[in-house]
């Protein structure tokens, strides 16, 4: 939250409006916050590019013969960074599960953070920000994933 001229203003989340949101958000019904989302990648480089990949699905109220939540919509998200300004990682040698994923906008910069709810979390400044995604099965998982 911030505060202006003494009324609590509340901090927007502006991912709607970013590049190829629009899809993703047609893709699942609603906008995703990427809840236990495995972050696949975290690619960043000298030239203040950069890219988060995720696998990220659509949980429904569904349970099955082993009671867990079926899972549907598996997509391959890339969010690509243009020109990072600040980057900041904890737990980095681990993996991340993502508990939640918000993209704010203060100025001309744009801030992802994502808290997890195991390994890696952190938060990336960057100027631009664009989001394509493709259709993932699990059934070809992360060896396809990982090329």
């Amino acid at each position: 939250m911030l505060m202006e001229t003494g009324a609590v203003v509340e901090e927007t989340d502006v991912f709607a409006d970013i590049e190829g949101a629009k899809a993703l958000i047609d893709w699942f019904g609603f906008v995703p916050n990427f809840h236990d989302a495995e972050l696949l990648d975290i690619e960043l480089f000298s030239n203040r590019f950069g890219r988060l990949r995720l696998h990220a699905f659509r949980m429904t109220d569904k349970v099955d013969e082993k009671g867990n939540y079926i899972l549907d919509r598996h997509v391959l998200v890339s969010l690509t960074l243009e020109e990072v300004r600040e980057i900041s990682l904890d737990y980095f040698e681990l993996i991340g599960i993502v508990s939640c994923l918000r993209v704010t906008k203060t100025g001309n910069r744009y801030r992802v953070e994502w808290e997890s709810s195991y390994g890696v979390d952190g938060a990336i400044v960057a100027k631009n920000i664009r989001i394509d995604f493709e259709e993932w099965h699990p059934d070809s998982a992360l060896s396809e994933a990982r090329k």
